[in-house]
C-alpha cells in the first residue's frame, strides 16, 4: 500500500506535468501575440527604421542586421508578449497566491536578462541566416530561435522562483 509520501509526490509529479503542458499552451497564445506585433512592428510601423543602422552598447542593428526597425520590433513585441505571459502564466497556470509584486519584480528582472539576450543575439547570428533563408524567413527563424530559447528559460524560473503558491496556514480554530 502506497504511503501518504508516495501519494503526495505523485500528486506534485501530475501537477508539475499539467503545469508544463499548460504552460506550454499558452506560450504557444504568447508566440502567436509576439510573432503578430513583431510583423505588425517590423513589417509595417517601422519599416521606415529598416536603413537606419542602430549600434548602442553591444547592439549593433546594422542595416545588413535589420537596423532601428529590427532592433524596435524585436524589442517592443518582446515586451508586448511578457505582459501578456505574466498575467495568463499567472492566474491560469500557476496559480499564484505570493506576493504579485515579488512575482512582478521577479517576472521583470528575468524578462529583461532574456531580453538583454534576445537584442544581442540576432546580432550574432541574423545576417547569416538571412542570407540563407531570406529577410522575411530570416527574422521569422530568428525569432523563433530567440522564442524558443526564452521558454527554455521560463518555466522552471516562473515555477520555482517566481509564481509561487503561499503554503496553507493551518487554522488554529480548527485543530482543536
Amino acid at each position: 500500500m502506497a504511503s501518504i509520501s508516495q501519494i503526495h509526490g505523485k500528486l506534485k509529479q501530475k501537477e508539475s506535468l499539467w503545469q508544463f503542458i499548460l504552460f506550454t499552451l499558452l506560450s504557444l497564445v504568447t508566440t502567436v501575440v509576439d510573432l503578430g506585433t513583431f510583423s505588425l512592428f517590423n513589417y509595417a510601423i517601422f519599416l521606415r527604421f529598416k536603413t537606419t543602422a542602430f549600434s548602442w552598447w553591444v547592439f549593433d542593428y546594422s542595416v545588413l542586421n535589420g537596423g532601428l526597425c529590427a532592433f524596435l520590433s524585436f524589442a517592443l513585441s518582446f515586451a508586448i508578449s511578457q505582459t501578456f505571459n505574466f498575467i495568463i502564466q499567472r492566474k491560469a497556470t500557476f496559480k499564484a497566491t505570493n506576493n504579485i509584486l515579488f512575482s512582478a519584480l521577479m517576472y521583470a528582472v528575468m524578462v529583461l536578462s532574456v531580453l538583454f539576450f534576445q537584442l544581442w543575439f540576432p546580432t550574432l547570428v541574423r545576417e547569416g541566416i538571412v542570407r540563407f533563408a531570406g529577410e522575411t524567413w530570416g527574422d521569422v527563424i530568428v525569432k523563433m530561435m530567440n522564442m524558443t530559447i526564452s521558454f527554455a528559460i521560463q518555466f522552471p524560473v516562473n515555477k520555482w522562483v517566481i509564481m509561487r503558491r503561499k503554503k496553507p496556514t493551518e487554522n488554529p480554530i480548527s485543530s482543536t
